[in-house]
C-alpha cells in the first residue's frame, strides 16, 4: 500500500514528520544557539539526548516523549531506540520509527569514533531495524572534528544502512543565515555548511535541492531513488533572537 508523509525542517536536527494524521517530532533544540523554534504541535517527540541542541522537550508540551533506548509501540508506530555515543563519549540514542513499510532513522550525534564499541553492542534485531531505513536524518561526519576546506569524510551511518533518502542535519540553511543571522555570527553558522555541501561527492548520492522547508514523499519513491534531499529553507516560525 502506498503511504505518503510530509517532512518539515526547523533547523539543525529538528524535523517534524507527519504520517497518517500523526506528527512525530525529532530533536527539538532550545535557544542556546540564539534561535527560537517556537512551539510545535506533535503526537510523539523523540529526543536523542539531553544536550541543548537535541533535548528541548518543552517545545511540544502535549507530545508523548521518548528519550531512552528500547522498543515501544504507540498509535501504530514501532519506535526503536538504540544506545550509542557521540565522539565526546556522551550518550546518544539513535531512534527509528517504522509504520507500514516506512522506516525513518534519526542518527543524530552518532559519532565516527568508537565505532567498534557500537558495532559490537548491536543485537541482530537492532541491525535489522537500521538496515530497514528508508529515510535517514544524518549528520555529515569527518575524521577531524575541526572543519576545514580539506575534510576527510567518515559517514559511518552508511555502514548500517543504505537509505533511499538522506536529509543532512546539524546545520542551518544559507537562506536563514543570510536573512536573519547578524554579520558577526555568520561565519560560525556557515561553518557546518562546508561539510554538508561536500556530502554528495563524499558518499556518492546525488542531491535534490528543495526550495522550501517541507517536502511530501510517497513510499513508492523508496523503490526508485537514492538521493540527498536538501531543504533550502526553515519553517517560517523559526526566528533568530538577539542573545
Amino acid at each position: 500500500m502506498d503511504e505518503s508523509l510530509e517532512i518539515s525542517w526547523y533547523g539543525r536536527c529538528c524535523f517534524l514528520v507527519e504520517i497518517n494524521g500523526k506528527k512525530i517530532l525529532f530533536d527539538p533544540y532550545d535557544q542556546y544557539c540564539s534561535v527560537d523554534i517556537g512551539l510545535i504541535n506533535a503526537n510523539l517527540l523523540l529526543s536523542s539526548s539531553t544536550w541543548h541542541d537535541h533535548g528541548h522537550i518543552g517545545a511540544s508540551p502535549h507530545a508523548w516523549i521518548f528519550t531512552y533506548p528500547g522498543v515501544e509501540e504507540n498509535s501504530g508506530f514501532i519506535i526503536t531506540g538504540i544506545e550509542s555515543k557521540e565522539n565526546r563519549g556522551t550518550p546518544n540514542v539513535v531512534f527509528n520509527i517504522s509504520y507500514k513499510g516506512i522506516s525513518i532513522t534519526n542518527f543524530a550525534d552518532l559519532g565516527s569514533e568508537g565505532d567498534e564499541e557500537f558495532d559490537k553492542s548491536l543485537t541482530v534485531n537492532q541491525r535489522a531495524v537500521l538496515r530497514s531505513t528508508n529515510i535517514a536524518f544524518m549528520r555529515p561526519s569527518i575524521v577531524d572534528e575541526e572543519i576545514s576546506y580539506n575534510n576527510v569524510h567518515n559517514e559511518k551511518v552508511l555502514k548500517y544502512c543504505q537509505p533511499n533518502i538522506i536529509f543532512p542535519e546539524h546545520y542551518f540553511p544559507e537562506s536563514f543565515i543570510d536573512e536573519q543571522v547578524p554579520n558577526s555570527e555568520k561565519a560560525k553558522f556557515n561553518k557546518p555548511n562546508i561539510i554538508t555541501n561536500e556530502l554528495p561527492e563524499a558518499i556518492g548520492y546525488p542531491v535534490k535541492e528543495i526550495d522550501d522547508y517541507k517536502v511530501t514523499i510517497s513510499s513508492k519513491d523508496f523503490q526508485n531513488i537514492r538521493s540527498i534531499y536538501k531543504l533550502l529553507r526553515l519553517h517560517p516560525q523559526v526566528q533568530y533572537i538577539n542573545p
